[in-house]
């Protein structure tokens, strides 16, 4: 339980994510000079949400226990065990030679795009909220990546609009952000 407590805050927790980082980079080499470095995207991914998982297990392992039958850490538990039983269900997929070669690049720099709109998505939705925000990032992402077909994306934001609001709003009662200046128009 020391070794948990040492983990979860301060030095302890930033060795434990440079040993995690280490390990990835080992592994990551290892299979760039082995026979299987084709398929090294589809061993190295298992293999980081598998670390993922180690790590939000032994947080976890830090939840306080409760006398009720189910505790703080019960569905986060499950969600580690099922990522790294499937993690694992494909790791052995690709060692076992049952997948397919990893595919060419392609465009990088187009990841690089996407991800600079989820940041400034992310960043207008305080401003001008949840709803244009994401209309303006749904609309521009398909836009950039080359797909035209105004009907389909109309539909496809719409939908999406409208199932934000049901699950969320009116489901789980989650308040969707209205954004700074929204609120101080309306």
């Amino acid at each position: 339980m020391a070794i948990i407590n040492f983990v979860q805050k301060g030095p302890g927790f930033l060795i434990l994510l440079f040993i995690l980082a280490a390990l990835f980079l080992i592994i990551l080499l290892t299979v760039r000079r082995s026979d299987k470095k084709q398929y090294t995207v589809q061993i190295m991914i298992p293999v980081f949400f598998m670390e993922l998982a180690l790590l939000f297990g032994i947080l976890v392992l830090g939840f306080p226990e409760t006398d009720a039958k189910v505790g703080p850490g019960v569905v986060p538990s499950i969600w580690i065990i099922s990522i790294l039983a499937l993690s694992l269900f494909l790791l052995i997929r690709v060692l076992t030679g049952k997948e397919d070669e990893d595919p060419g690049w392609g465009r990088v720099s187009s990841a690089g795009v996407i991800i600079a709109f989820v940041i400034i998505y992310l960043v207008l939705m305080q401003f001008i909220g949840y709803t244009i925000s994401t209309i303006l990032f749904l609309v521009l992402s398909l836009l950039y990546l080359k797909y035209r077909n105004w009907k389909t994306i109309i539909i496809l934001t719409a939908a999406w609009i409208l199932f934000s609001y049901f699950a969320f709003y009116r489901l789980l009662f989650v308040p969707l952000p209205k954004g700074l200046l929204i609120e101080r128009i309306f």
